[in-house]
């Protein structure tokens, strides 16, 4: 029986964080790279025996890519934190309050993961001060529940 609750809670652990990424990715597409390649990027070759001016002009629309491809990867990072932190600390809640063991403990951690995955993809783009506030609110829900839920 303890083997099946582990199961259970490291199923949810996994699938809690994964479903959120996806389904961030469903709505906001994380942007690939192959949708941004230049001939600059793609053929060396031809790059390197085109003229100065056609140089220039690759030169120019592998910027123009390069910022649009940064522009959606940055939406879809933003997008991922405002998802993924709320829903990370509300299953840490729900999974310290919820009765089921095992059901508690995959919320608890696949909240964690959660809120690792907003984090990890949008923290070089947070202000320091919102690192700060998130972190901070972070911390206070892991003690209220370590003091309110599992001190008994």
């Amino acid at each position: 029986m303890l083997a099946k609750k582990f199961a259970l809670g490291f199923g949810l652990a996994v699938v809690f964080p994964v479903m959120i990424h996806y389904g961030v990715s469903t709505f906001v597409p994380q942007p690939k790279w192959q949708d941004y390649l230049s001939l600059r990027t793609y053929d060396y070759q031809r790059y390197q025996a085109a003229s100065a001016e056609e140089k220039a002009r690759l030169d120019a629309e592998h910027k123009q890519l390069e910022n649009k491809r940064k522009a959606a990867e940055k939406r879809f990072q933003r997008t991922l934190f405002v998802i993924a932190v709320p829903l990370g600390l509300a299953a840490l809640v729900f999974g310290a309050l919820g009765s089921i063991q095992a059901v508690g403990t995959g919320l608890m951690f696949g909240g964690i993961f959660s809120i690792m995955d907003g984090y990890f993809n949008y923290w070089s783009e947070l202000a320091d001060s919102w690192r700060f506030i998130s972190m901070l609110l972070a911390f206070f829900v892991l003690m209220f529940i370590g003091y309110r839920k599992l001190a008994k």
